[in-house]
């Protein structure tokens, strides 16, 4: 995940770098942030060349799973 941190919407110019980086992917992008598939490395060197620019690895969140388990009494409807 990169996040531009300057004024403004993220610039253009620097869209397009990180697009050519070999081997990276843009998933998402909104006007501020951009979701990049690349090697961490490559895309972390690229990050520090760029001014207002920060990277953050993409976190899971695990969802509560809200689906009924088992058989609980007040789930019967059979009375």
């Amino acid at each position: 995940m990169l996040r531009y941190r300057g004024r403004g919407a993220l610039p253009p110019a620097d869209a397009a770098r990180v697009a050519q980086l070999p081997g990276a992917v843009v998933i998402d992008a909104s006007p501020r942030m951009l979701l990049v598939e690349a090697d961490d490395e490559e895309l972390q060197r690229l990050v520090d060349a760029m001014t207002d620019w920060m990277m953050a690895p993409e976190r899971d969140v695990p969802l509560l799973d809200t689906r009924r388990m088992g058989n609980h009494p007040s789930w019967n409807t059979d009375q």
